[in-house]
């Protein structure tokens, strides 16, 4: 009979928890990562600098070891330091790259700009406006002071009519082979053919005349459909919002990690982009649109995107993994003989990590892009559960883009935090082919447990004592109602779908 350790509250840090030699090296690797990453990205939009030989090589290097935990959003929050992007136009010589997966409406970094004077003596004032340091899939509409703008095929702005005749666009997807504007190169001597700013997508923008402009430039930002990434399912590179492609994208990324495709594990990126696609009224489940600065760490870049999906992200046997936030049957069950080591029990948070109610922000078409608030999730359950006392956490969804879709993330998220009990043992050899975000049923007399499932958050072979192979996980309780009930509408008693007072859906909160 093995020893074990019940309490009320959470133990997990005193028992389980890295020494701070080992914390302190992770903590070294973040920030080594940031710097590195931050050198290397913040050299100036039109400036193509980047870190080389050893200096990427030890930024890799560090950023693997800072990720080599998991990231678990039905447990851990999004990071709020992540910049969403440019909201305007921003001017500055060593601006931070801006990256767009998906599709979402942002402003951009003014790289380049001049005057001229033309035949008429009228000013011109051109400007380059970058808005993403990679290829785009397309402009999908310009606006001006936040008006959508019609262009004809010279670039010229036709409607609205306060515009005609005063400023012309030209659009630049940013691809490898891209040339120089020629507009550009016709009517400002120092640009030439070699300013190709290739990898850069960006629009050139001529106003005509400073008199026409009292209130200063105008403000040019667009709908854009972002980074075009690779779907291994039909070997295909385009357009996607795919939140498990675009965060594979991302690990492969000369800006993101620049990980070897060897060390993805494709499978389990199909499953979970699999799992995003699956389609609730007509809408997939999960997707990813929104944008982001290089100046941001890498795990919290990566933790925002997987935000989006509710998801789990690791490193395991030198690959990376994802799984979308969605139940998975066990097919492993383990019980008393399986337990090597002592065990380790908490049944409750502490209060300071309980919640029961959700809150946050999310973008998109619904909040004319930008950040507000989606539809609060609680419920009068958990509220009794924990004596009447509301606890309110804050869940920022930077990569989600519909009020349903933020809800069922925080659905997910206050559903998954009010199962708390937590498993800390280590198991024989049945738990080899186990992974971080597998389930498994326990079973334990000790605790009257009868196949109760589990969900793997650490998972780490070792040695034991008499030098057998030993398997030390964290087990935290899982259950398949954390997915369930998620999208359902609340309706009144006519089944009439209810609404917010800004009219968005509200989604039923079953027990």
């Amino acid at each position: 009979m093995k020893n074990f350790l019940l309490t009320t509250t959470s133990v997990i840090a005193l028992s389980v928890a890295p020494s701070p030699a080992k914390a302190d090296l992770i903590s070294l690797a973040v920030a080594a990562a940031s710097t590195a990453q931050a050198y290397a990205t913040q050299v100036g939009i039109f400036s193509f600098g980047s870190l080389s030989g050893i200096g990427l090589v030890g930024a890799n290097f560090a950023v693997r070891a800072a990720l080599g935990y998991a990231l678990n959003t039905l447990t851990t929050k999004p990071s709020s330091s992540v910049n969403r992007g440019y909201s305007v136009n921003s001017l500055g010589a060593a601006l931070p790259h801006q990256i767009i997966y998906g599709e979402t409406v942002i402003g951009g970094a003014v790289f380049y700009q001049t005057l001229t004077t033309d035949v008429t003596t009228d000013n011109m004032l051109h400007r380059c406006i970058a808005f993403a340091g990679h290829e785009i899939s397309s402009y999908e509409t310009i606006y001006i002071n936040g008006e959508e703008v019609t262009l004809d095929g010279d670039g010229e702005v036709t409607a609205p009519a306060k515009w005609v005749g005063l400023i012309r666009i030209n659009e630049h997807l940013g691809s490898d082979t891209q040339t120089a504007d020629t507009d550009l190169i016709d009517e400002v001597v120092e640009w030439s053919t070699l300013h190709r700013a290739q990898n850069i997508a960006y629009l050139y923008c001529r106003f005509k005349g400073a008199s026409n402009f009292p209130n200063g430039v105008p403000t040019v930002t667009a709908k854009i459909k972002g980074r075009k990434v690779y779907d291994s399912r039909i070997t295909s590179t385009a357009w996607s919002d795919s939140s498990a492609l675009c965060i594979r994208d991302y690990l492969l990324a000369g800006f993101g990690l620049n990980e070897d495709s060897s060390n993805i594990n494709s499978t389990l990126f199909e499953d979970a982009a699999d799992a995003g696609e699956v389609q609730v009224d007509s809408a997939d489940t999960y997707s990813c649109n929104g944008s982001f600065l290089l100046d941001a760490a890498p795990e919290d870049i990566i933790r925002s995107m997987l935000s989006s999906m509710g998801g789990t992200f690791w490193n395991y046997g030198g690959q990376w993994a994802v799984r979308a936030a969605e139940y998975v049957t066990p097919t492993v069950t383990l019980n008393e003989d399986d337990m090597l080591t002592d065990v380790t029990i908490a049944t409750r948070h502490s209060r300071r990590d309980n919640f029961n109610a959700v809150h946050g922000t999310f973008v998109g078409s619904e909040t004319d892009w930008q950040p507000d608030d989606y539809t609060p999730i609680r419920t009068g359950v958990y509220l009794a559960e924990d004596g009447g006392v509301e606890a309110i956490t804050d869940l920022p969804l930077l990569f989600t883009n519909t009020n349903v879709m933020a809800q069922r993330v925080a659905k997910t998220f206050l559903r998954r935090n009010r199962k708390q009990i937590t498993l800390t043992a280590g198991f024989g050899l049945a738990a080899l082919d186990l992974k971080i975000s597998d389930t498994v049923s326990v079973s334990f007399d000790d605790m009257s447990w009868s196949s109760k499932v589990f969900e793997v958050v650490d998972w780490r072979i070792g040695l034991n004592e008499d030098m057998s192979i030993v398997i030390n996980m964290i087990l935290r309780e899982m259950a398949e109602d954390v997915f369930t009930g998620i999208v359902a509408n609340l309706t009144d008693e006519n089944d009439n779908v209810l609404s917010d007072e800004s009219g968005n859906r509200l989604i039923a909160i079953a027990a």
